[in-house]
């Protein structure tokens, strides 16, 4: 029996220390003190509901002046407290219900309660009084916009559509974010995206999400509101000047009483008395300010870099032989507008000659912006043994935090290189030259008549046709390579035409990747590679700039090439499906091959008909 005394006095013991733990780290938590209202414009004598909330332990609550409304109710104090996954929370409610006297515009100014060892205040809120049903014309005035008429006149005041911006005063090549954020106070029941926001003026990187929009609560004017980001993208200004990111539109379907609704137990029981309202909405442009980039002290090597960085230089193989070959890296690390720098033009000797860097890139997209690294690896030839030094480089940008240029040098590199087996001038990389092969040897020995006759005349090959096919081989050999040389540098330094002819070709491997995100029933990841794959073989095959490929160029570009509407409706339309298929509320592997075979499709002819046509 003490056994189990013991035991039960050591339970409580151990409760009582946790709960006294946990109050000593709510305590130790920054306290808040936020004023609500359930609505900021109102009807005179319409009442309506304000709260003050603090979320820890207070004391010594000072309410404002409410000598512009009269007090229904109020004040009705609740606290409550929770342990969720070892985590505890507290808060204090004290509420208030009033109603105003006349019409006009009123101030509910600050209250203040102690907590956390200070004294806490709210923000003022201003109420609007309207007369009469004043309010539901103004609501019906806005941007929202559908089939809600009839219904409660505050329906469309309890949700919108708002687009917000990290700086509206940038430098041109300065990335911002762009966030569309949808807020509410009812509940949806479906939505999709009717247009998408225009990013005309500006290089767009989204921000994948590969789950679905999650709700967190946000205080506007007052009033609390549910709010899930829709869509954030980041943006580098092309060009400078006022630029406007267009609105965003989407439709919203929300389940609200019937107008004539029946009472019926039977009805309500089995969902009825209930319509399907249907709205439009959309936010605001927002004007972004882009300045131009300094032209004081502006290096002459500076290649448009925007945002932070720092470069490291490399070289693979400093001693080698004239049929060798070298590589040197330049890779630049940091945060900005990294997909959008150039590569660098090398002042190499005379005697050391290179091709077009191969570009690498491991860059991230994501809240932090564009971070990562580009590299251009050079490859490296000498054509003359000797010591040769491969001069400094400066790479320049523009820092917009500093709102200055900052330049770095990197290295120089000494290059020895010894004669190979080829000779002095014959190095052999990739199977080509730029220079022609100089034929370096002994003249041609006379012949000898007074030599023995080991073969009869009768058996000699001399002037025979195998003797002058064999002559020739040389000569045919060498014209027959120098054709298909000088074919192979044109379609290969050709950078437009390659795109064009592999725009199908990396369309159908990204199809492909697409198929195996379909075949394991991953939503999200196959719409993405669809995309992908539209955008990218648009932008291949009509030589279109990453920075400049958007849907109205694509419209405008097809059309231009001849191609009629429907096709071009057609494909805007799969490309739509792709972009809004992350935020259905319904996935279905139907819709998946669907797409798939769309896609598929519409690529086959659209392949077909641009080939006659460019």
């Amino acid at each position: 029996m003490k056994m189990i005394k013991h035991i039960i006095y050591s339970k409580f013991t151990l409760a009582f220390l946790f709960v006294l733990f946990a109050v000593q780290v709510s305590i130790a938590q920054e306290a808040s003190f936020t004023a609500t209202v359930s609505k900021n414009r109102v009807s005179v004598g319409e009442q309506f509901q304000i709260s003050f909330t603090v979320n820890t332990s207070g004391s010594n609550f000072k309410a404002p002046d409410f000598s512009n409304f009269s007090v229904y109710s109020g004040p009705n104090q609740s606290t409550s407290m929770q342990i969720v996954n070892g985590n505890y929370s507290q808060s204090l409610s004290i509420n208030y219900i009033l109603a105003a006297n006349r019409e006009g515009k009123f101030t509910i100014g600050a209250a203040s309660i102690n907590a956390g060892g200070k004294t806490l205040s709210t923000k003022p809120i201003t109420i609007e009084v309207v007369k009469g049903n004043a309010q539901a014309r103004q609501n019906n005035s806005g941007s929202n916009t559908g089939t809600s008429a009839g219904y409660p006149a505050d329906l469309e005041s309890n949700i919108f559509l708002r687009a917000s911006v990290s700086k509206s005063r940038v430098y041109l090549g300065e990335q911002l974010f762009v966030s569309f954020k949808v807020y509410t106070r009812i509940n949806i029941v479906d939505n999709s995206l009717s247009k998408t926001p225009s990013y005309n003026g500006f290089y767009a990187e989204e921000i994948s999400k590969q789950r679905q929009a999650e709700l967190h609560s946000e205080v506007v004017d007052g009033i609390q509101y549910q709010v899930a980001e829709i869509k954030k993208t980041i943006l580098i200004p092309q060009k400078s000047g006022t630029l406007t990111i267009d609105p965003m539109e989407m439709e919203i379907v929300t389940r609200v009483k019937s107008k004539g609704r029946s009472n019926n137990f039977f009805d309500q029981f089995f969902g009825g008395g209930y319509d399907d309202v249907r709205l439009t909405i959309a936010n605001k442009p927002i004007k972004i300010e882009v300045k131009p980039l300094p032209e004081k002290n502006k290096p002459a090597n500076f290649n448009g870099a925007v945002g932070q960085f720092n470069i490291e230089a490399s070289i693979n193989n400093s001693e080698l032989k004239t049929d060798e070959s070298s590589n040197i890296n330049y890779t630049i690390k940091g945060k900005g507008n990294l997909k959008l720098i150039d590569a660098f033009k090398l002042n190499l000797p005379s005697d050391i000659e290179t091709y077009d860097p191969k570009i690498s890139d491991k860059i991230n997209v994501n809240d932090e912006g564009i971070k990562g690294s580009r590299s251009f690896d050079y490859l490296l030839i000498p054509r003359h043994a000797g010591n040769f030094t491969i001069p400094s480089l400066n790479f320049s940008y523009f820092d917009p935090q500093k709102e200055q240029y900052v330049t770095l040098p990197t290295p120089e590199f000494a290059l020895k290189v010894a004669k190979g087996q080829g000779g002095d001038g014959l190095a052999v990389s990739h199977g080509v030259e730029k220079e022609d092969v100089k034929l370096v040897g002994s003249d041609i020995r006379y012949i000898k008549t007074n030599v023995p006759v080991f073969i009869s005349n009768s058996s000699t090959m001399f002037n025979t046709g195998i003797f002058w096919m064999l002559f020739f081989m040389p000569v045919i050999l060498y014209l027959g390579f120098t054709w298909w040389f000088v074919r192979y540098k044109k379609k290969y330094s050709d950078v437009a035409g390659n795109r064009i002819r592999k725009a199908n070709m990396v369309a159908q491997k990204q199809l492909k990747a697409a198929k195996e995100f379909l075949q394991s029933n991953d939503y999200n990841a196959f719409f993405d590679e669809t995309f992908k794959a539209l955008y990218g073989y648009i932008g291949n095959k009509l030589t279109l700039n990453n920075a400049d490929i958007n849907k109205d160029k694509i419209k405008d570009t097809l059309k231009q090439k001849g191609i009629e509407q429907s096709l071009i409706d057609r494909l805007i339309s799969i490309i739509e499906t792709c972009e809004f298929a992350r935020f259905s509320p319904v996935k279905t592997k139907e819709k998946m091959n669907e797409t798939y075979q769309e896609s598929i499709e519409l690529i086959s002819i659209l392949d077909s008909k641009l080939k006659k046509l460019l």
